[in-house]
C-alpha cells in the first residue's frame, strides 16, 4: 500500500447505507470538509437529522447501476454481498476511489484510525486485517500525543517560517532541522515545557544564522 493524505475538501462523496456504520463514514467525510451523498432506504437519526440540516444529500433507495458515476470517492456501507460486488466492479472500472466496509478484497483503498491534535494528525493501519487493534493502538496513542504536541506544532510551524526566510537553500533548512531539532528539545515537550522548548530551538536558530553569516 502507498500511504497518502487525500483532501476531501468540497469534493463529491458517496456512501451506500445508512446503518450505524455509514453514519461514523458520513460524519468523518464531512469532518474532512466533502460534499456527502448517502443512498440508503433509511437512516439512523443522526443520519437524518444531517440530512434534514442539509448537511448531506439523502436519496431513498437502493444503489442502482451507474450511481457511482459522479463521484470522486465511494463508501459502501451495506451488508448486501451483491451490492458490495456490483459497487466495486463499476468504480474500479471507472479508476474511483473505493472502501467497502469490512471487505479489504474489494476495497482499492482503506480507512485508518486516526489521532488528530489540532493540525497533527497520525495514522494507523493494518490495510483491513485487524481493525480491532488499529482502535486499540488509537486509543493509546491518543493518551500519549495529547494537546501538548499540537501546541508544539504550532510553535514548530512559527519558527520553520522564520527558517524559510533566513536560510533561502534547503539544503541548510534541512540541515539546521538534523542537528537542531533533537531529544533535549522534545524531552521539554514532553514535560509540557513548550515556551522553554521554543526558546532553546529559536536560540540554535539564531546561532545557525550568526555561523551562516560568518562563512
Amino acid at each position: 500500500m502507498y500511504p497518502i493524505n487525500l483532501v476531501l475538501t468540497g469534493q463529491p462523496c458517496l456512501v451506500l447505507g445508512g446503518g450505524s456504520v455509514a453514519e461514523r463514514k458520513v460524519r468523518r467525510l464531512l469532518d474532512e470538509g466533502a460534499i456527502v451523498t448517502v443512498i440508503a432506504p433509511s437512516l439512523t437519526p443522526p443520519l437524518q437529522a444531517l440530512a434534514e440540516s442539509h448537511q448531506l444529500s439523502w436519496e431513498a433507495r437502493t444503489y442502482q447501476s451507474g450511481d457511482e458515476a459522479a463521484f470522486f470517492l465511494i463508501i459502501c456501507a451495506t451488508d448486501d454481498e451483491t451490492v458490495s460486488q456490483a459497487v466495486s466492479a463499476a468504480a474500479k472500472a471507472q479508476g474511483k476511489l473505493l472502501n467497502v466496509c469490512d471487505v479489504p478484497d474489494l476495497c482499492n483503498f482503506t480507512l485508518p484510525s486516526i489521532v488528530r491534535q489540532g493540525d497533527l494528525q497520525l495514522t494507523i493501519s493494518t490495510n483491513g486485517k485487524a481493525p480491532a487493534f488499529s482502535r486499540w493502538l488509537r486509543k493509546r496513542l491518543e493518551q500519549r500525543f495529547d494537546e501538548r504536541y499540537s501546541q508544539w506544532l504550532t510553535e514548530l510551524a512559527a519558527i520553520r517560517r522564520q527558517g524559510q526566510a533566513l536560510f533561502p537553500s534547503s539544503r541548510d533548512r534541512q540541515a539546521f532541522w538534523r542537528q537542531s531539532l533533537t531529544d533535549d528539545i522534545m524531552a521539554l515537550v514532553e514535560n509540557n515545557e513548550i515556551d522553554a522548548a521554543s526558546a532553546l530551538l529559536r536560540k540554535r536558530l539564531a546561532a545557525w544564522e550568526r555561523k551562516d553569516h560568518e562563512t
